[in-house]
């Protein structure tokens, strides 16, 4: 048998842990989460999809709690923003779009990024 080391080789300072659900990179049409991580992630964002009465709201709540919603093609997704990674759909969570757009209107979005953002005052 052979004695294997393995050496431990922490991150930058500067970048973030890593969490269960900032590491895997999803194909287009599957969730990064496995079921019960995304069960979990559901129920932690749950009330900020719920509570939330426009999208500048859910914007908000979600950022403090370290999420945003971007697009990518026409599905909306949540976002880790301590990575940029995209996690899941927001409808693998239980938030469709449909749903969303039915009950908080058009969001706004940047150009640039596809981020849904708080609409800027006129």
């Amino acid at each position: 048998m052979t004695d294997t080391k393995f050496q431990i080789v922490p991150p930058p300072a500067d970048a973030p842990m890593p969490t269960v659900w900032s590491e895997r990179i999803r194909g287009t049409t599957e969730t990064a989460l496995d079921c019960e991580s995304a069960a979990s992630l559901a129920c932690h964002l749950s009330g900020s999809f719920t509570r939330a009465k426009s999208w500048a709201d859910l914007v908000i709540a979600l950022a403090k709690r370290g999420f945003g919603l971007q697009f990518e093609d026409t599905r909306l997704v949540l976002v880790n923003d301590n990575t940029g990674m995209s996690l899941c759909t927001c409808a693998s969570i239980g938030h469709s779009f449909a749903s969303l757009m039915a009950r908080l209107g058009k969001p706004s979005v940047q150009a640039d990024s596809h981020r849904v953002i708080v609409r800027p005052q006129a």
